[in-house]
């Protein structure tokens, strides 16, 4: 070997030991984050708990550590979020069906279950029972489940999700519980019972609901001391799953089997169903206070310094909770102390780097798994010093058993975000892959949407399903953690995590923040993306 030769290969040689060496030294940082916010002293970390004040002293500290600067108004990390939390007490709920003299109590957990309006500790209604669909109002999808329809005073007896015909943006709008209720309240019910349809049921089982419904729901509290998005004209809300779904809609023209085929053909449908339904319920209130982390990483233009890449990551997990196989706590290892992991130490490499043009606005938010509410708090009362938000990257539950050779990225089709990441992905031997599960709305069901309903664009990058090991199934593996683990105490630091492919992630994500951030303008809705014509600027 000629020594130019020589030395190329000892240059590839060390440069690929000094590559493997850093990968290492990631991979270690990323499981001291993780292994520290899942572990059982934290208890689960739930919004408003100490546990979850713990970690978000922790996440302070380490921003602190690398020199990121406090990112909140007055100087500090913490950024508070006030909130109304409610027990719901299940066992003394009532949803009773009355069709002429005959009377039908459905049973509580096994049939149904009640809530009532959020700030409220006990209500009880009766009134006429109609029949409106999936509770949707979408003209540009003909599709209208309200047209003729008086709902007055009356109780609204709805369907789960959005039609399947429906586009996955548009169904994931559509199906939100808050703007379906948005209409409700409009068309004057004054209660709401939904029934789950066949197909969401199969996505998720009625036991999971309830499983899940043992946790207390929460509500932001505004500046004013008023519950946000509390909707309180809708007194009492039932929900039932779809084994007894015949005994609630008992009264109505169509059978059972004929109102699911037309919902599964996506056509619009309402009647009244000739029933009056009881619906009581009661729940023990408490006012807390949780936190978003919030630092700041300031970028080298100036005249983009009110302009911030926001990066999140939901600290929050579900706390304690039932007991399955005699562990009560729900540590969220994947869900998503693994997330804070990644984001923390995608901020180590972004602020030991070059700095960006842009600055970057690290946020660990709170009340993610309680309906979006940490982020929804940042994104609509970001800090004084933020004019606008530039865009929103979120990390949340990256699945990281094996190393994958593909990304799937949640808003990639919706802005000029998805060209970027595609750049940095082919720069990483990557590529994009579709979402393989576009009926799972998952765009609308993380941190992103909540800067996405105030115009900002946004993306949710996770690993993909492609190993690079092609004897390794990542699908299956997915399957397995969202049937035996998500949301329960298995989700703890024995699941399988590689964290050689966490070290391969985070620095990937670690390029597409400071590619973005760079980028003399900032990212824009594509022409008639359907979130950028709802939300985006107006022309």
């Amino acid at each position: 070997m000629c020594p130019a030769a020589r030395f190329a290969a000892i240059f590839v040689l060390l440069n690929t030991a000094a590559l493997s060496a850093a990968n290492e030294v990631t991979a270690t940082r990323i499981r001291a984050h993780t292994t520290f916010l899942a572990d059982d002293l934290l208890e689960g970390r739930g919004a408003g708990t100490r546990g979850h004040e713990l970690a978000a002293r922790y996440v302070a500290s380490q921003l602190a550590r690398l020199g990121i600067e406090p990112g909140a108004d007055g100087g500090i990390y913490e950024q508070p979020v006030k909130l109304v939390e409610s027990a719901s007490n299940y066992a003394a709920a009532r949803l009773v069906v009355r069709a002429g003299d005959k009377e039908d109590a459905l049973t509580p957990v096994n049939d149904m279950m009640v809530t009532i309006a959020p700030g409220q500790t006990a209500d009880a209604i009766t009134a006429t029972a109609v029949f409106v669909g999936f509770g949707i109002r979408a003209p540009d999808l003909q599709h209208d489940d309200f047209a003729g329809v008086d709902l007055q005073g009356k109780i609204a007896v709805i369907l789960s999700g959005a039609p399947q015909r429906f586009p996955s943006e548009q169904r994931a709008h559509h199906g939100n519980s808050e703007q379906k209720r948005t209409l409700l309240v409009q068309h004057g019910a004054i209660g709401v019972v939904t029934i789950m349809t066949p197909w969401d049921e199969v996505r998720r089982p009625w036991a999971m609901t309830v499983a899940l419904s043992r946790f207390p729901s929460m509500r932001l509290v505004d500046d004013a001391g008023g519950l946000v998005n509390g909707f309180p004209q809708l007194r009492v809300l039932g929900s039932v799953g779809n084994a007894a779904a015949g005994r609630v809609l008992i009264g109505a023209p169509k059978t059972l089997s004929e109102i699911f085929a037309a919902a599964e053909r996506g056509e619009p449908q309402n009647f009244p169903l000739g029933v009056t339904i009881t619906l009581a319920g009661e729940a023990t209130l408490r006012r807390v206070e949780s936190l978003n982390v919030l630092g700041r990483l300031p970028g080298t233009d100036p005249e983009l310094a009110g302009q911030p890449l926001v990066i999140t990551g939901h600290l929050d997990h579900l706390g304690i909770g039932t007991a399955v196989n005699g562990d009560t706590i729900y540590n969220g290892a994947v869900d998503n102390a693994l997330g804070i992991g990644v984001l923390l130490q995608v901020a180590e490499e972004l602020a030991t780097g070059p700095r960006p043009r842009r600055p970057v606005l690290f946020a660990a938010v709170t009340g993610e798994e309680k309906g979006l509410l940490g982020s929804h708090r940042l994104a609509t009362h970001p800090p004084a010093w933020v004019q606008r938000c530039a865009a929103s990257l979120n990390i949340d539950m990256p699945l990281l058993s094996a190393p994958a050779r593909d990304l799937i990225a949640y808003g990639y089709r919706n802005s000029t975000l998805g060209a970027v990441l595609e750049k940095v992905a082919g720069r990483h031997g990557m590529v994009v892959s579709p979402d393989p599960a576009p009926e799972e709305v998952r765009f609308v069901r993380s941190d992103q949407y909540s800067f996405v309903l105030t115009g900002v664009p946004a993306m949710k990058v996770d690993p993909g399903k492609q190993a690079v090991d092609p004897a390794v199934d990542l699908v299956a593996a997915e399957v397995d953690y969202r049937k035996n683990h998500y949301h329960k105490p298995s989700d703890e630091l024995d699941r399988p995590i590689d964290w050689t492919a966490a070290a391969r992630y985070t620095a990937l994500m670690a390029d597409l923040a400071r590619t973005i951030a760079n980028e003399p303008s900032a990212p824009a809705w594509l022409p008639g993306d359907f979130f950028g014509e709802l939300f985006g600027p107006k022309k």
